[in-house]
């Protein structure tokens, strides 16, 4: 490693084409930058201005620290501890950027979030009732009351973050946005006699302005409902993101019949492989509860074996449902009373793929994430173009969205996650999609398959 001869101030925008080369979406390189921002003012407050990377101490770290926990914003309050753990999460990722640079600096564990920083954010979450009677508020005679229902539903219904729901295109719907919520956006989409590509348009916007709701109008929305139906609670995007889930993790399936996963040993994936072995069978049709119990257990240590998930700083599991032992347990029990299909399918030789991934002149597509995944984003695709499906890029999921959306007529979509996955996103949507099937793709020669 070297010393670098350039402040940390003028290594900040190199740090940020860094985040854009990596595939880092826009909205973390706008964070970043709005967090980095705080602490080029602290550099500049201490007069710190020429401080090198080499030169930065754990005593810089512990007074900058101070600093966030006692500065006060324009309306005289202090930050809270959540927000002051965004701030030095920015600092500890320009940190690992000068380690992944070879740059000389402080390791970015030295940088210790404020560990009880959660327990202050006490999230409250909706009932059945009370998003029923949330749903019925608007005024539908209205295209404003229209747009607001298939706004409170389509959040309800998909788990969309406010800024992916922001983003939303009146032409890619079907797609993405499940039954009723769809049925509400298209009587609302009947008033619209505008072009705007936008989903959501503000009505009171002006002439030559951007009529694309903004985030801070859809929070407003969302509040203004919540207190029409006198919630004893100030409701937010973030909270109905999250009703149906907490709906849908209190309910188990019943199982009657016990099944578990199998596995396909073939040349290239292909749907209609005949499955030619299979891990035991199953010849009790009334099994008994520790029957049951062991065959869960088993499915559920094949699924952590198998699937690689998301590193914990990327996971927004909501507070009734964090540990990934319960969702294995979760998505096991669909596995194993019927609901879901599970298959794992092996490369006999090379990969999955028809040897796509010694291919240097694929056709590339817009990709995100790390080298591998982008790599794996062009050999899926154009295997299944070669074939005539059509492939859409990130479609929308009722929570989240998959890398790929592998489409053809009189054929059941396919939903394609390259590398990690978020297993609560996973669950979520295996619990709530019917004739589907999700293909996880952990490596180039092995591949899982869930069937709805």
């Amino acid at each position: 490693m070297e010393k670098s001869s350039k402040s940390i101030i003028e290594h900040i925008p190199q740090f940020l084409d860094y985040c854009k080369r990596k595939g880092l979406s826009i909205n973390t390189q706008k964070d970043y930058k709005h967090y980095l921002n705080k602490f080029i003012f602290w550099l500049k407050k201490e007069n710190k201005n020429t401080l090198l990377p080499s030169e930065l101490t754990i005593n810089d770290i512990e007074t900058y620290r101070l600093y966030l926990s006692s500065y006060k914003n324009n309306a005289g309050q202090l930050l809270r501890k959540t927000t002051q753990n965004y701030y030095l999460i920015a600092l500890r990722s320009l940190l690992s950027y000068f380690t992944a640079e070879d740059i000389v600096s402080l390791p970015a564990d030295k940088i210790c979030l404020l560990k009880d920083a959660r327990a202050e954010k006490t999230v409250k979450f909706l009932n059945l009732d009370q998003i029923e009677r949330l749903l019925l508020t608007p005024d539908i005679k209205d295209p404003i009351g229209l747009r607001d229902r298939a706004i409170l539903a389509v959040l309800i219904s998909t788990g969309l973050k406010i800024a992916q729901l922001k983003n939303l295109n009146r032409d890619k719907l079907e797609q993405g946005i499940p039954g009723e919520a769809l049925e509400y956006v298209k009587e609302y989409l009947k008033t619209r006699e505008d072009i705007n590509e936008a989903l959501f348009i503000n009505y009171r916007s002006r002439k030559h302005v951007d009529k694309r709701l903004t985030p801070r109008s859809i929070e407003r929305i969302v509040q203004k409902y919540g207190k029409k139906i006198n919630l004893p609670f100030s409701i937010t995007p973030e909270i109905l993101r999250w009703a149906r889930a907490l709906a849908l993790s209190k309910k188990e399936i019943e199982i009657k019949q016990s099944n578990i996963h199998q596995i396909v040993i073939t040349e290239n994936y292909n749907i209609r492989e005949m499955l030619i072995t299979n891990q035991e069978k199953i010849k009790n049709y009334s099994p008994t509860w520790y029957q049951i119990e062991n065959i869960i257990n088993k499915e559920v240590k094949w699924l952590k074996n198998n699937i690689p998930v998301l590193p914990e700083r990327y996971k927004q599991n909501p507070s009734f449902l964090k540990c990934d032992d319960c969702i294995l347990r979760k998505i096991a029990i669909l596995i194993t009373g019927g609901k879901v299909k599970a298959t794992e399918f092996q490369s006999k030789n090379g990969d999955l793929w028809n040897n796509l991934t010694n291919n240097l002149n694929l056709k590339k597509i817009s990709r995100h994430g790390e080298e591998w995944h982008r790599k794996m984003m062009d050999v899926i695709s154009n295997y299944f173009m070669a074939r005539n499906y059509e492939v859409n890029f990130e479609p929308i999921l009722p929570y989240g969205r998959a890398d790929l959306g592998i489409f053809m007529k009189s054929r059941e979509p396919l939903y394609v996650e390259i590398d990690t996955v978020s297993l609560f996103k996973l669950w979520y949507n295996l619990s709530t999609m019917k004739d589907v099937t999700f293909l996880l793709i952990p490596s180039e020669n092995y591949a899982i398959e869930f069937k709805v």
